[in-house]
């Protein structure tokens, strides 16, 4: 099985210390095209820690998009 890389902007560290999960299998997940639903019920993870989980990295991505754009 081919594991799947964390983005470089992602401090998984500090993701997984704030919701109290791993966050790499979540990420593996969503990238294996797996439902908010699907991951709640396998991880045993709230929906709302799932949204704010995918709004931080958003938000990351995007922080991380600009900051390449500016150099």
């Amino acid at each position: 099985m081919v594991q799947t890389r964390v983005p470089p902007y992602v401090d998984q560290k500090k993701l997984s210390k704030k919701y109290r999960l791993e966050i790499a299998p979540v990420i593996r997940a969503w990238k294996n095209g797996r439902s908010d639903q699907e991951i709640s019920s396998a991880m045993g993870v709230d929906l709302w820690k799932l949204n704010q989980l995918r709004n931080d990295l958003q938000k990351a991505h995007t922080r991380y998009r600009l900051q390449a754009k500016k150099h």
